[in-house]
């Protein structure tokens, strides 16, 4: 019997480790596998050849140089890409706003209410401040083509950080994009794109998905899902959109529906539409509030009592001086009458609630008074002056 149980345990030991080996093979985040092979479906990189370098325009032989340079010295595992605390914080109570499309002085773009895009001239591209999380199991998000001249290329897809910004997805190491002139798919080099699926152009809808627990990347174009692009891309990936000319993009990154039906009943945004911070209160929600009304009501009476009008301090002096001597004899009755009534004042103000606790009677608007300037009388000069004394003579006869 103790044999017995002790081959049981054994046996469940190794079964255990065993289950911890194939889920390990599953999760691994930074694209090494352990026993199961290499499933980097797609992304072999193509070598580099003069021939390829010769089918490239001078342009963009030296922007593939500059570029490769540039990761060269910047490789994905560089910075730190993970999602921090308190990002992860913010897009809790945020919810999908805590996304946007975070605009740079050295690309020739416009990002304006966090995800619409507007190109200008050049090459250039632009990522997300964020990327795709790893708490469920896909992520998508669309980008709808709001604008686009003929002649301008657009690249729709994912990338790592940091990605030279004068590139379009898909150009470069660790980066998917599908492009719109030929319909191809560029993955880690700009020589050759391999045929994936259709054009798009000025309405349609591309969308973009990510599974990473297999490093996936999928497409759609207008709520029609393509194959998969590529397998086994396990980085902090960004949504990425590029362009070499004028183009304008606008980005759903779950703020509204999809046009993807399946994202929509299995919620694959990248957070949900509203966190759980409170939103601010509408304007005009305090017009019910008596409160308010009431304190709104007495502050306007105090003001409207206590507001002297300005241009009265403008009138004729003569008008004000004649005013005040007629107030100065009236002065002497209205004493008297104000003294009988003091009285039934204070029975009315204690009646009348909303009164001001301090009443401010403006005061009567007097004329500014100027001094009159006497002119000094003209005396002798001092005893210690070298003026001569005659000049007191003179000044009496005159």
């Amino acid at each position: 019997m103790d044999s017995s149980y002790t081959w049981i345990f054994i046996v469940g030991i190794v079964v255990f480790l065993f289950v911890i080996v194939i889920l390990l093979c599953f999760t691994q985040s930074n694209g090494d596998r352990l026993f199961l092979g290499d499933d980097t479906e797609g992304l072999s990189e193509i070598p580099e050849t003069p021939a390829l370098l010769q089918s490239l325009s001078e342009d963009s032989r030296l922007s593939y140089r500059r570029a490769k340079v540039f990761q060269q010295r910047c490789p994905p595992d560089s910075i730190s890409t993970d999602i921090t605390l308190s990002q992860y914080v913010s897009i809790q109570e945020k919810g999908v706003a805590a996304f946007e499309f975070e605009w740079d002085i050295e690309t020739n773009c416009i990002v304006s209410s966090r995800t619409e895009i507007q190109f200008s001239f050049g090459e250039s591209c632009v990522q997300t401040n964020l990327p795709l999380p790893r708490n469920q199991d896909v992520y998508y998000w669309e980008a709808k083509i709001f604008e686009k001249p003929r002649q301008t290329v657009i690249a729709v897809g994912v990338a790592t950080k940091p990605y030279p910004h004068w590139r379009l997805p898909g150009w470069n190491r660790h980066s998917v994009g599908y492009f719109s002139d030929t319909g191809r798919k560029h993955i880690n080099n700009p020589f050759q794109g391999k045929p994936f699926g259709s054009g798009f152009s000025q309405g349609d809808v591309i969308g973009v998905g990510y599974r990473h627990r297999t490093g996936t990347v999928f497409f759609t174009r207008n709520g029609r899902r393509l194959e998969d692009a590529c397998t086994g891309l396990r980085w902090n990936l960004f949504p990425t959109i590029g362009a070499n000319g004028p183009c304008e993009v606008h980005v759903n990154l779950g703020q509204m529906g999809f046009v993807f039906v399946e994202a929509n009943v299995k919620k694959w945004g990248l957070a949900p539409i509203q966190g759980t911070l409170a939103p601010p209160p509408a304007y005009g929600a305090e017009a019910g509030s008596m409160l308010l009304e009431r304190g709104g009501r007495q502050q306007q009476h105090t003001i409207i009592n206590t507001t002297v009008p300005q241009h009265q301090h403008y009138q004729n002096q003569n008008q004000n001086q004649n005013q005040n001597q007629n107030q100065n004899q009236q002065q002497g009755g209205d004493i008297n009458n104000n003294n009988n009534h003091n009285d039934d004042d204070d029975d009315d103000d204690d009646d009348d609630d909303n009164a001001p606790l301090i009443r401010i009677r403006p005061t009567e608007n007097q004329p500014i008074r100027i001094p009159h300037q006497r002119t000094p009388l003209l005396s002798g000069p001092p005893s210690y002056s070298a003026i001569s004394n005659n000049y007191g003579a003179y000044n009496s006869r005159h």
